[in-house]
């Protein structure tokens, strides 16, 4: 398993996460998950011989204490209701007004707009998309009319006080793009125009960026997920279905804020694991939702390379996009491989004006310190609407061309509590360092996870997986704080394979991604491989790095577009 590791800080963690050497060791497993109806069957990895590479994500499969459960459900809770609602700015001044944007097949978008309070137009415009009710979102007006930018909030085609049709995703580039450049054309404006916003709202911000719209300046996306194959609502050719179904029931449902909020508590701490076990799949919406939606049973349909998803690609078309982006997110957040991806894409065309943030944080656009009664360190708070302002101001009110004096990338190391930065990631002081799977678990201990190639050859582990029982997922355990039940039926079954490090009795840090490298074989044609990486304390207690967690669906190991099934009892490599 190769770990990027920086040996100036303290850390065993896949996303940064420290330790201070104390003996805590590394842990993580191997299983498959049926959510939504991979094949059965016994599957078996050919480790000894083979690097486990650590990687960007990891499906959980262990458990944790439940004092780390009942943070985490909180400090997600509160961050995605702070990012969905208002910033919070006090009462002020700046004047509003209501338009129809229209698009160029005529349909009309639903505009706020907020006008500073002092002042003469032409103003520098801030725009935010979003299919969350732009009138559950006076604040961010507010907050950035206060500082002089003229303001639209705009429900998403379909949407709200919007016209046509509501397909989540498909039409953001076109009607982005239509956007942008009629409210440039406005006499009340400069023509320079910045987009910010988080999740959906950061997602609609890549699309739009992708068409290069002439007056877009900047983009400020944050918590943005990777679109279709990477984090929703496919992830390595699995589709996504508890993300799918609690989104889909959130927002066809929700019509107050109040509604909202209580959805997404509800989707927090229910137990999935009945309503979710339903067959046929494409007919959950009907038990979750209570009616079909023809967009959820799209995505059942529509497999990866289909046609359907060309319209929701951006990462490959992130490599023509010029314009300063300033991206952020958390080691907790659901999109953070969405964001890395991003970071990624735009350096990769060439892109000279990218900035990441990546702190100890969920789903939001808040940076605060405490995860409900943890203290994260007083560097953790962080006031990231005040940082968003300055980089739109700094591009938008001036006539600067380049970044400003900020480091382009900072990463938040957990447990050390401190930042490191620098120009790039992963950071160029890491060294590579791989772990390999080695000895066979067992029913009374695990398999090891060791620092030196195992000398034993052609040995493999065996698993049973039976898709009618799924394993639980360990990050849905996290957040309902139901760990001690999870790890009890992990440990009683026989469909996961655990690995084990020895103490780690030498300060390191694990500051970039994370990648496993397996070789297996299954009595099936097809299944799902699984992977959780997470740490253990001196007293054996779980613990959380983060969203350290991975999927792939074996029809897919080798391009998501060109799918090709096992042969049973052949070995494969996948990564």
């Amino acid at each position: 398993m190769d770990i990027p590791t920086q040996r100036e800080y303290i850390a065993p963690s896949a996303s940064g996460l420290g330790t201070d050497g104390d003996g805590a060791t590394v842990a993580g497993n191997k299983g498959s998950s049926g959510e939504d109806g991979a094949r059965g069957g016994r599957s078996g990895a050919g480790w000894s011989n083979y690097p486990l590479y650590l990687s960007r994500s990891i499906v959980s499969r262990t458990g944790d204490k439940p004092g780390m459960a009942r943070i985490i459900l909180s400090f997600l809770w509160t961050l995605i209701i702070a990012g969905m609602t208002a910033c919070g700015s006090e009462p002020s001044n700046p004047t509003r007004d209501t338009v129809m944007v229209p698009m160029r097949d005529g349909t009309g978008l639903a505009t706020d707009l907020y006008f500073p309070g002092s002042g003469s137009p032409p103003y520098p415009l801030v725009l935010i998309r979003t299919p969350y009710n732009k009138e559950w979102m006076p604040g961010y007006g507010q907050y950035y009319a206060q500082a002089g930018f003229a303001v639209a909030l705009q429900d998403v085609r379909g949407r709200w006080a919007s016209e046509g049709e509501w397909v989540p995703f498909v039409h953001e580039a076109e009607d982005g793009y239509d956007a942008i450049e009629w409210l440039a054309s406005q006499e009340w404006c400069t023509g320079k125009v910045g987009m910010v916003g988080g999740s959906y709202s950061g997602t609609a911000q890549f699309a739009a960026a992708i068409l290069k719209p002439p007056h877009l300046v900047t983009i400020v996306p944050n918590v943005a997920a990777a679109m279709p194959d990477a984090n929703i609502p496919r992830d390595g050719g699995v589709l996504a279905l508890g993300w799918a179904l609690r989104w889909a029931d959130i927002i066809e449902t929700a019509r107050t804020g109040h509604d909202l909020q209580a959805k997404v508590q509800h989707s927090i701490q229910a137990d999935w694991t009945g309503p979710l076990s339903g067959l046929p799949v494409i007919d959950l919406d009907r038990t979750i939702v209570g009616r079909e939606v023809s967009y959820f049973r799209d995505w059942v349909t529509h497999e990866p390379g289909d046609d359907y998803w060309d319209s929701v690609e951006f990462l490959e078309g992130l490599e023509q996009v010029d314009i300063p982006v300033f991206l952020q997110s958390g080691w907790f957040d659901p999109g953070t491989r969405g964001t890395r991806l991003a970071f990624e894409h735009l350096i990769r065309g060439g892109n000279r004006h990218v900035r990441m943030i990546l702190g100890p944080w969920a789903h939001g656009d808040r940076g605060r310190r405490d995860l409900n009664g943890i203290d994260m360190g007083a560097e953790a708070e962080r006031d990231l609407m005040s940082e968003y302002r300055k980089w739109l101001e700094f591009f938008l009110m001036t006539d600067a061309h380049d970044v400003a004096d900020e480091p382009g990338v900072e990463l938040y190391v957990m447990g050390r509590n401190r930042w490191i930065s620098g120009p790039e990631y992963p950071p160029a002081a890491v060294q590579i360092r791989p772990l390999f799977l080695a000895g066979a678990p067992g029913s009374e201990a695990p398999g090891k996870l060791a620092w030196h190639r195992p000398t034993l050859a052609d040995a493999a582990d065996v698993f049973t997986y039976d898709p009618s029982k799924p394993t639980p997922s360990f990050h849905a355990a996290i957040k309902r704080g139901a760990l001690d039940e999870y790890r009890a039926r992990v440990d009683a079954g026989n469909d996961v394979l655990i690995y084990e490090s020895s103490p780690v009795d030498e300060p390191f840090d694990v500051v970039g991604p994370i990648k496993m490298k397996l070789h297996a074989s299954s009595s099936a044609k097809d299944t799902d491989f699984t992977v959780t990486l997470y740490g253990l304390t001196p007293k054996g207690e779980a613990r959380v790095l983060g969203l350290t967690f991975g999927i792939l669906r074996a029809r897919y190991r080798d391009s998501l577009t060109r799918p090709s099934l096992m042969d049973p009892g052949t070995v494969y490599p996948f990564t």
